[in-house]
């Protein structure tokens, strides 16, 4: 009952927020939240798929993590902002919590579950700072002829 409370306010913060950024952002905070859907997809797919213990490392969340982080680096490379930095950082801490259970298996199952699923919410936060931040830069320019900085 308490797992599917978390993922139902997992989803309650991640629509609102995806959506954000895709309606007010421009094609970095897109292309986050894109990643995020997507890679939310795919770990529900490799979930039910692998059907996950947390008892030791799961091979399946394991490899879509190191796909988000993969697409998180190139979209820091070359994107023009600092939020995807951010949000990179925060996912590489996630998986190195896999790699910690790869080296050492008496990672309690619980600890090891709670702390992989932690790190999306800093991620989300940044993401929908980082949405705010542009909306707002983009709002307070100057249309017409005007120079924009």
């Amino acid at each position: 009952m308490l797992t599917l409370l978390f993922q139902l306010l997992f989803f309650a913060v991640l629509i609102p927020v995806c959506s954000y950024a895709a309606w007010c952002g421009g094609w970095p905070e897109r292309a986050g939240a894109a990643i995020m859907v997507a890679a939310t997809i795919l770990t529900i797919v490799a979930a039910t798929s692998f059907n996950p213990t947390w008892q030791g490392p799961e091979t399946g969340i394991f490899l879509v993590d190191l796909m988000m982080l993969a697409a998180l680096v190139n979209l820091a490379l070359y994107s023009d902002r600092y939020w995807p930095l951010w949000v990179t950082s925060f996912h590489l801490i996630a998986v190195t919590i896999h790699l910690a259970t790869l080296v050492d298996r008496s990672v309690a199952a619980l600890a090891y579950a709670n702390a992989a699923e932690f790190w999306a919410y800093p991620m989300m936060a940044t993401l929908a700072f980082g949405t705010w931040n542009y909306h707002r830069r983009q709002r307070s320019t100057r249309k017409g002829n005007a120079a924009r900085y």
